[in-house]
C-alpha cells in the first residue's frame, strides 16, 4: 500500500475476487469477501455485447442479511441489481467494463499506449474504497474514476468523485475524461513511492 502526497491510500489491483461466495443465480449477482480489498462486495453481472460484472461495496451486516432474509436484501440494493443506468449509486466502487467509467465513449483510445501495450485498461488502483481505472499511455498514467451519480431528491444529480478529479483533454482540446490527479508532472507511477 502506497500513500500519495495528499495521504490518499494507493494499492494497485490486478485481479478481484470473493471467498465464501454467495451466488443468487436468479438476480445475476454474487455477495462475499474480497480479499484483495478487504471489503465485503457484491458482483452484480450485467447483460451486454459482452457480459461483465460491476463491483459494489456492502457490509458484513448485509452479507448476513442475504443469509438470513434475501428479501430484504433485494430491497436495500434494488438500485444497484437491476440492470440498468439506476446502478451507479455510491455503493458502485468500480466494474469489469471502461464504459463504466467517466468518460466519454471509446476514451481509452484518445492517446497512443506506452510500451506497444495493446490495450490501455491495466487493470484497477485502489485509492480510499474506489477501484479507478489504470490507463496507460505514451502521456503518462491516468486514474479514471467510476460514474458514480447520486440523484437527490428534486431529482437533480451529484456527482461525487468528480469532485476528486481533474478533467482531462485530447489533442484538440476537448474533454474526454475525469482522471484523479496523483502527480501531473511524471509520466510514471513510481513517483508515488
Amino acid at each position: 500500500m502506497l500513500k500519495n502526497k495528499l495521504n490518499y491510500e494507493i494499492k494497485f489491483i490486478d485481479k478481484i475476487t470473493l471467498k465464501n461466495e454467495i451466488i443468487d443465480k436468479n438476480n445475476f449477482f454474487e455477495i462475499g469477501y474480497c480479499k484483495e480489498l478487504e471489503i465485503y462486495m457484491m458482483f452484480v453481472f450485467i447483460f451486454w455485447i459482452a457480459g461483465y460484472y460491476r463491483y459494489y461495496k456492502i457490509n458484513e451486516e448485509d452479507y448476513n442479511l442475504y443469509k438470513d432474509n434475501p428479501q430484504l436484501f433485494y430491497k436495500k440494493y434494488e438500485n444497484e441489481i437491476k440492470q440498468n443506468n439506476d446502478g451507479y449509486t455510491e455503493n458502485f466502487i468500480g466494474s469489469q467494463a471502461l464504459r463504466d467509467y467517466d468518460g466519454a465513449k471509446n476514451f481509452q483510445n484518445s492517446y497512443p499506449t506506452r510500451d506497444n501495450i495493446v490495450n490501455p485498461f491495466q487493470h484497477y488502483v485502489y485509492i480510499n474504497g474506489i477501484l479507478f481505472a489504470r490507463i496507460v499511455w505514451e502521456i503518462g498514467e491516468f486514474f479514471i474514476p467510476p460514474f458514480q451519480e447520486i440523484i437527490i431528491k428534486d431529482k437533480t444529480s451529484e456527482f461525487p468523485l468528480r469532485k476528486l478529479c481533474k478533467i482531462k483533454t485530447d489533442l484538440l482540446g476537448n474533454p474526454i475524461c475525469y482522471y484523479f490527479p496523483i502527480n501531473n508532472k511524471s509520466k510514471n507511477v513510481e513517483d508515488l513511492k
